[in-house]
């Protein structure tokens, strides 16, 4: 997987979520990214996937839209 397939996880996500994961200066981990949406005033149902994400450390927009996808729709698939 190329750097090509990760970047379309970010356009996936909602526009609200996308101007959440581009405002946050990364390395991150979980619980930035959640006082982030928090202080963005992010609605819930971002809030509920913020707070699913593994608490490990996110080093771009794009690990978290991985993370979301795989939380949401499962592992990507390998095939183009």
């Amino acid at each position: 997987m190329g750097t090509e397939s990760k970047s379309k996880f970010i356009t996936e996500l909602p526009m609200e979520t996308q101007e959440i994961l581009n405002d946050i200066a990364y390395p991150v981990n979980r619980n930035d990214i959640i006082e982030q949406a928090r202080k963005s005033g992010a609605i819930p149902d971002i809030m509920r996937g913020f707070g699913m994400l593994p608490d490990r450390q996110y080093n771009s927009a794009e690990d978290v839209a991985e993370e979301l996808h795989i939380i949401y729709l499962g592992p990507p698939s390998e095939k183009a």
